[in-house]
């Protein structure tokens, strides 16, 4: 592996003008940084001793990066409470925080994202839905440069964290649940993104619902957007007692779908967001607190920046059901 000597040898300059240059100084030449950065290219130079070095001299500043789930019509309010959560806490740990929307570094290479990160003064990173294809910043993760926090995802390493619920075991115990009251015998199962992780978590939970209560199920992707699910209640719900959904947001298309054929089936979903008690029709859900989970997840990242071991942080969880009474001030 190429180190920044070999860079500095490479580019005909200095080892402290290779780290002004990767640190994004501003008094260095357009020349200058141009050699530099094609002799980091040429030699795939990982600057994992700048950054740390950067951390420790810049004090704390974390990342927030929020990925944008193009498929939903609803105003993300769980990506909301992620920021909420993050930046009160984040004062009480003297910590400055950095949201970073994913749009804007898409189709950006793991270095190139190192790059911007570097740019940004980062010590560490907090990731909120990553999903399996966001194939970069995975690899930013392995390579181990910050310490990050990935909420909603089991990824766990030398100096990365993740914190959630048991989103398999959430999944299960609703549709269990829900299976028992209306003792169904064939769910449509109306399930997340294909590349994403919580949505692998939950197809499992339902599945041991299923196995264990002799339940047939017609799983179906709806990539956590109202208009498909809609679309995909009014295809497949006749065949089916219940409808289970692995968000509320899909649940409450769903509902509308029912609605349009003039049917009625039974509709649970996850995540108890304050949108759910705005339709005529109460849902039992998986109630998250998201706001919390970022005041966790910025603890977990104040653990890692002082040299603590990473954690695998499992939250709390309530089945409940939501009404417009508990969404009103």
């Amino acid at each position: 592996m190429a180190s920044i000597n070999d860079v500095a040898k490479k580019a005909g300059v200095g080892v402290s003008t290779v780290s002004k240059v990767l640190n994004n100084y501003n008094n260095i030449s357009d020349a200058t940084r141009a050699k530099v950065l094609a002799a980091v290219e040429e030699l795939n130079y990982v600057p994992n001793s700048i950054a740390s070095a950067l951390s420790s001299k810049q004090g704390k500043r974390v990342a927030l990066v929020i990925f944008i789930n193009n498929h939903r019509q609803a105003i993300d309010e769980i990506n909301m409470q992620y920021l909420f959560g993050a930046m009160n806490h984040s004062k009480e740990l003297k910590i400055e925080v950095i949201p970073v929307f994913s749009n804007l570094l898409e189709g950006k290479n793991a270095k190139e994202i190192l790059q911007h990160f570097n740019s940004l003064r980062v010590s560490a990173v907090i990731y909120y839905g990553l999903s399996k294809e966001a194939v970069s910043y995975k690899e930013l993760i392995d390579m181990d440069v910050f310490p990050s926090v990935v909420v909603d995802a089991p990824i766990i390493g030398p100096r990365t964290s993740y914190v959630m619920v048991d989103h398999e075991k959430a999944q299960y115990d609703i549709a269990v649940k829900m299976i028992k009251r209306h003792k169904a015998k064939r769910i449509l199962y109306l399930a997340g993104r294909r590349d994403g992780y919580v949505t692998d978590l939950r197809m499992q939970g339902v599945v041991n619902a299923c196995d264990e209560l002799g339940v047939t199920m017609n799983a179906q992707y709806a990539n956590f957007s109202e208009k498909r699910a809609r679309e995909l209640a009014k295809q497949h719900a006749l065949k089916s007692d219940l409808v289970i959904c692995a968000s509320d947001l899909t649940a409450i298309g769903a509902v509308h779908g029912l609605k349009e054929i003039e049917e009625f089936r039974p509709v649970c979903g996850f995540d108890g967001i304050t949108l759910l008690g705005y339709i005529n029709y109460k849902i039992d859900t998986v109630r998250q607190d998201f706001y919390q989970v970022s005041v966790n997840a910025m603890n977990a990242v104040s653990h890692l920046l002082q040299g603590n071991p990473s954690e695998e942080i499992l939250m709390d969880y309530e089945l409940t059901t939501i009404s417009y009474d508990d969404v009103i001030m």
